[in-house]
């Protein structure tokens, strides 16, 4: 089927999907109109990323006066920072938790950052351009090349870490009290990845006989 004519839907995953279909589609023809549709889809995977992870953070308690300011990419960062200043220590804590605990599912190193630096890279893609000698008809086709390999590269990083797990987070509100004393201080950087991840691997097996689990 035509990428076009695929029926729309709003999950991360089927945007990521839709950029390989448009991808292939392409077949290294580097086509103008394959290059936007590309970045726009792009672009609105890394948004609905960012609102999962968003969500996450709230644990399940998103406003719809908050949906409206999510609205804006701004806007989301916003509640994330508000949420959780520390949300992306927030991440790699979930990792190191996941990476000690039997079970845990494995969670993937989303790099908030990097999205937040590609969607303001993708947008010169999706929008009016004022000089076309320095864009679509560039010489050698420099915009359009330099395009797919953005296009390319955050593709390549989605599916990197989608192969690597779920985006997942822990509830701060739900942690032991152990767990929450490593977490603050990872947080307050008094200690560094490889301390906190050795720090949990000594509490987890307390943990684990007061939950009366086994191994």
């Amino acid at each position: 089927m035509n990428p076009l004519e695929e029926p729309r839907q709003v999950t991360a995953e089927w945007h990521i999907v839709q950029v390989q279909r448009l991808l292939t589609y392409d077949g290294g023809r580097h086509l103008d109109t394959v290059l936007v549709y590309a970045a726009v889809e792009l672009r609105a995977a890394i948004e609905r990323t960012l609102f999962e992870i968003l969500y996450l953070l709230k644990e399940q308690q998103v406003s719809d006066e908050e949906v409206t300011q999510c609205r804006s990419i701004q806007g989301m960062i916003a509640l994330m920072q508000e949420t959780d200043r520390a949300y992306r220590k927030t991440i790699e804590f979930t990792r190191l938790v996941a990476s000690v605990t039997p079970g845990f599912p494995e969670v993937s190193a989303i790099d908030t950052a990097y999205l937040l630096r590609r969607w303001r890279d993708l947008s010169q893609y999706c929008h009016l351009q004022f000089k076309p000698e320095d864009t679509f008809h560039s010489p050698a086709r420099r915009f359009q090349e330099e395009g797919f390999g953005l296009v390319t590269e955050v593709l390549g990083r989605f599916l990197e870490w989608h192969l690597g797990g779920e985006i997942g987070l822990l509830a701060l509100s739900s942690l032991r009290d152990e767990t929450r004393q490593i977490y603050d201080k990872f947080v307050a950087g008094q200690i560094n990845a490889a301390q906190a991840r050795r720090m949990l691997e000594l509490a987890e097996p307390i943990l684990r006989r007061r939950l009366d689990l086994r191994p």
